[in-house]
């Protein structure tokens, strides 16, 4: 229940701005909110001023309005909570049979300096398992590419950032220097996620980083990367330089039966087994049980479409 809702409606205004304001001040306590976020998260209307103003009763403007928004902003909170995830147990990192493959893989690059590549269908859990290795390492970054990076400014800026060579670079080789510096010689991971959505000339730019920072690099994506690889005759260099490849099948059923049971704390019941089997069959075994929580009482998985 969202505690906007202990405020009687039949109050008077005075009385139901002072619960919101209670119910208000409680949200930012109880769940670490400063000002700054959840006046960003009100939105347009309720700046960091305003709402320090009417949390202390001294603001000075539409007073029904601003209680208003912030009363949305709070019941959304709430129901966000009772829809969310946060309780289920999908942010402890449980061990499945991907995971042994995609950290061994990446393990085997940051300690020798090679390339792998890991493709697989979405939702297998290799995302997960390669941001669970590398907060767990030192030298090792994750960045996830999009279809948008079509640039090697682009590119080069956005791993500049993330493996910590700043942010802001003249040139697309000012950014390559400064990502070359950054990595050499420490033994570093660059893992590359999505990277089926970059084009080859990308692919091959990134090969060249890595060939002159004598770093390890890991690719991730669908099973289109591999593909894409393998039928480009400028990928050559690139498919000749990889030492592994880890080509990921679907969610076994002892995958869905661990982190089932890891969420719910104990073993799930055939209900629910099926459940999670008919909507991992078509995504993964993540994206399953995350969805199922969450799940309105009565929903089904949607019917997948079959290939031909």
């Amino acid at each position: 229940m969202s505690k906007i809702e202990l405020v009687e409606p039949d109050e008077s205004p005075a009385d139901y701005y002072a619960g919101v304001r209670r119910a208000c001040a409680s949200e930012l306590e109880d769940y670490g909110v400063s000002i700054a976020k959840a006046a960003a998260e009100i939105g347009r209307g309720v700046s960091q001023a305003t709402l320090s103003q009417w949390l202390r009763g001294t603001y000075r403007g539409d007073v029904e309005a601003v209680t208003g928004r912030i009363g949305r902003w709070l019941a959304t909170r709430a129901e966000a909570r009772e829809r969310g995830l946060d309780a289920s147990g999908l942010d402890r990192h449980v061990p499945l049979g991907v995971t042994d493959e995609v950290e061994a893989a990446l393990g085997y690059a940051q300690a020798t300096g090679d390339m792998v590549a890991i493709h697989g269908r979405a939702g297998v859990g290799k995302t997960w398992a390669a941001r669970h290795y590398v907060r767990n390492r030192t030298a090792a970054w994750h960045l996830p590419v999009t279809p948008v990076m079509t640039t090697a400014a682009g590119l080069l800026a956005r791993l500049a950032r993330a493996v910590g060579a700043g942010g802001r670079h003249s040139s697309a080789l000012a950014a390559e220097t400064a990502i070359i510096e950054a990595v050499s010689g420490r033994g570093a991971l660059i893992v590359i996620d999505e990277a089926d959505h970059l084009p080859v000339r990308l692919l091959d730019e990134l090969r060249c980083v890595r060939d002159v920072a004598g770093c390890g690099m890991a690719w991730i994506g669908g099973n289109n990367l591999w593909t894409n690889l393998c039928s480009a005759a400028r990928c050559d260099q690139i498919v000749s330089r990889i030492g592994v490849r880890v080509p990921l099948g679907t969610s076994t059923a002892a995958d869905i039966g661990d982190l089932s049971e890891s969420i719910l704390g104990r073993d799930p019941t055939k209900a629910e087994s099926r459940l999670l089997a008919a909507t991992a069959g078509g995504g993964g075994v993540r994206w399953a049980a995350s969805r199922t929580p969450a799940r309105p009482t009565g929903c089904t998985p949607r019917p997948r479409a079959r290939r031909a």
